[in-house]
Protein backbone atom coordinates (compact mmCIF):
# COMPACT_ATOMS: atom_id res chain seq x y z
CA UNK A 1 0.00 0.00 0.00
CA UNK A 2 1.34 3.45 -0.92
CA UNK A 3 2.15 5.90 1.82
CA UNK A 4 -0.45 8.62 2.30
CA UNK A 5 0.43 12.13 1.16
CA UNK A 6 -1.14 14.26 3.86
CA UNK A 7 0.99 17.35 3.18
CA UNK A 8 -1.86 19.25 1.42
CA UNK A 9 -4.12 18.61 4.43
CA UNK A 10 -1.42 19.82 6.83
CA UNK A 11 -0.82 22.92 4.67
CA UNK A 12 -4.54 23.71 4.68
CA UNK A 13 -4.76 23.29 8.45
CA UNK A 14 -1.76 25.61 8.91
CA UNK A 15 -3.33 28.16 6.57
CA UNK A 16 -6.58 28.12 8.54
CA UNK A 17 -4.77 28.28 11.89
CA UNK A 18 -2.84 31.36 10.75
CA UNK A 19 -6.04 32.95 9.40
CA UNK A 20 -7.80 32.41 12.72
CA UNK A 21 -4.92 33.88 14.71
CA UNK A 22 -4.75 36.96 12.47
CA UNK A 23 -8.55 37.45 12.49
CA UNK A 24 -8.90 36.99 8.74
CA UNK A 25 -12.43 36.63 7.43
CA UNK A 26 -11.56 34.48 4.42
CA UNK A 27 -9.10 31.81 3.36
CA UNK A 28 -8.12 31.65 -0.30
CA UNK A 29 -6.75 28.60 -2.09
CA UNK A 30 -5.33 28.40 -5.58
CA UNK A 31 -6.84 25.80 -7.90
CA UNK A 32 -3.70 23.67 -7.49
CA UNK A 33 -3.95 23.84 -3.69
CA UNK A 34 -7.66 22.98 -3.81
CA UNK A 35 -7.04 20.08 -6.21
CA UNK A 36 -4.20 18.72 -4.07
CA UNK A 37 -6.37 18.99 -0.95
CA UNK A 38 -9.26 17.25 -2.70
CA UNK A 39 -7.05 14.41 -3.91
CA UNK A 40 -5.42 13.96 -0.53
CA UNK A 41 -8.76 13.92 1.32
CA UNK A 42 -10.19 11.45 -1.22
CA UNK A 43 -7.32 9.02 -0.72
CA UNK A 44 -7.43 9.32 3.08
CA UNK A 45 -11.20 8.80 3.24
CA UNK A 46 -11.06 5.85 0.82
CA UNK A 47 -8.30 4.22 2.86
CA UNK A 48 -10.20 4.74 6.12
CA UNK A 49 -13.39 3.39 4.59
CA UNK A 50 -11.56 0.27 3.42
CA UNK A 51 -10.06 -0.28 6.87
CA UNK A 52 -13.47 0.18 8.49
CA UNK A 53 -14.94 -2.41 6.11
CA UNK A 54 -12.18 -4.85 7.05
CA UNK A 55 -12.80 -4.31 10.75
CA UNK A 56 -16.55 -4.79 10.29
CA UNK A 57 -16.00 -7.97 8.26
CA UNK A 58 -13.71 -9.42 10.93
CA UNK A 59 -16.18 -8.69 13.74
CA UNK A 60 -19.18 -10.55 12.30
CA UNK A 61 -19.10 -13.08 15.14
CA UNK A 62 -19.03 -10.44 17.85
CA UNK A 63 -21.89 -10.54 20.35
CA UNK A 64 -23.47 -7.27 21.34
CA UNK A 65 -25.11 -7.20 24.74
CA UNK A 66 -27.36 -4.33 25.81
CA UNK A 67 -28.69 -3.92 29.33
CA UNK A 68 -31.46 -1.42 29.90
CA UNK A 69 -32.28 0.02 33.27
CA UNK A 70 -35.49 2.00 33.72
CA UNK A 71 -34.07 3.93 36.63
CA UNK A 72 -36.22 4.84 39.63
CA UNK A 73 -39.65 5.27 38.04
Amino acid sequence: MKQLNTLPIEDFLDLVRIAIKSNQKTVTLTIKEATDLQNSLSVVMTRLSGQLDNIAANNTNATVSINMDGGNF
